[in-house]
C-alpha cells in the first residue's frame, strides 16, 4: 500500500500519498490473483479501478485529518514552504482549515495530480512535507504547525 502511515523508530508518524505507486501496487495483486493475464492488462485495470483508487485516497484523508486535527483541534495552522514551484518561492501562510480536504484546498498548488511524502512528530505538533508536482518536480518543502 502507498498511502501508508506507520510509526516509524524515530517516533514520527509518517504519511505518503502516491497514486502511481498506488496503482502499480493494485495491479501487483491483480496479477498475483489471476484477476489479469499480463503486467500491462492488470496496470489498466488498475488505473480504470476509479472505487479502489477512490478508496485509499479517502483513507489518506483520514490519515491526514488525524494528523492535522493533532496539531491544532481548532483547525489553524501557519504553513512555511520553501522551494515553492519553478520559481523556487518561499514563503508562509495561514489558514483555517476543518479537514484535511479543505487544508489541500487552501495551501497545495491547483493541480489535480501530486505526491506528498511527510513526518508528523507528535512531540513537536509539526508535519514536514514534500509536495511533488508537475511545477515542482524535485519537491517543494513544508512545515506545518499551530497558528
Amino acid at each position: 500500500m502507498t498511502t501508508t502511515t506507520k510509526k516509524a523508530k524515530s517516533k514520527t508518524i509518517q504519511i505518503v500519498w502516491d497514486e502511481f505507486k498506488t496503482i502499480e501496487h493494485h495491479a501487483s495483486y491483480l496479477l498475483q490473483e489471476g484477476e489479469a493475464a499480463t503486467e500491462k492488462e492488470a496496470f489498466d485495470m488498475a488505473c480504470s479501478d476509479s472505487d479502489f483508487i477512490g478508496l485509499e485516497y479517502d483513507d489518506f484523508i483520514a490519515e491526514f485529518s488525524a494528523i492535522l486535527k493533532k496539531i491544532s483541534a481548532k483547525g489553524r495552522y501557519h504553513v512555511e514552504g520553501r522551494n515553492i514551484g519553478w520559481r523556487f518561492l518561499s514563503g508562509t501562510l495561514e489558514l483555517e482549515a476543518i479537514n484535511a480536504e479543505a487544508f489541500i484546498h487552501r495551501a497545495f498548488p491547483k493541480t489535480s495530480e501530486w505526491r506528498l511524502e511527510g513526518q508528523y512528530d507528535p512531540a513537536a505538533k509539526t508535519l514536514t512535507y514534500q509536495l511533488y508536482h508537475h511545477d515542482a518536480p524535485t519537491g517543494e518543502s513544508y512545515t506545518v504547525t499551530r497558528q
